[in-house]
């Protein structure tokens, strides 16, 4: 199993292409901020705790969020992969289109742990605590 995961890590490497850790379904563990703020990128307003969603997937050049009754899916997706020093983990910059101005992003912040099972997501209004659903 861990030979066939490193033979993936390394074509991706050859083949040029980033590996992304955040890519998969995520449940929010705990929310330990929610703020009203004058504009919300729509990330935020999807996750906010009386939506009721609950899970978020983020997929090579969109996310779906879901759980509280109606997925939403946001296209147009870009992400921006760094290492962070030491043990660190990953920080995924989630980059999403604004609606009423496409040449505009929201940025939002993801941290993915060293092993991949805990996130940490920070947007504009939000903060959340995430971990990875087995698939």
């Amino acid at each position: 199993m861990m030979l066939r995961a490193c033979a993936a890590a390394l074509l991706l490497v050859l083949s040029g292409c980033t590996y992304n850790p955040a890519l998969g379904k995520w449940k929010i563990d705990q929310r330990t901020k929610e703020t009203d703020v004058t504009y919300v990128d729509p990330l935020s307003s999807n996750i906010k705790k009386q939506t009721g969603n609950n899970t978020i997937e983020l997929l090579k050049d969109s996310i779906v969020v879901s759980g509280g009754g109606k997925d939403v899916v946001e296209n147009s997706i870009q992400y921006r992969i760094q290492e962070l020093e030491g043990a660190g983990g990953t920080e995924v910059r989630i980059a999403q289109p604004r609606k009423d101005d496409p040449n505009n992003y929201d940025i939002d912040v993801f941290r993915v742990s060293p092993d991949g099972k805990t996130a940490h997501l920070e947007t504009p209004s939000e903060i959340v605590e995430l971990k990875r659903i087995d698939q």
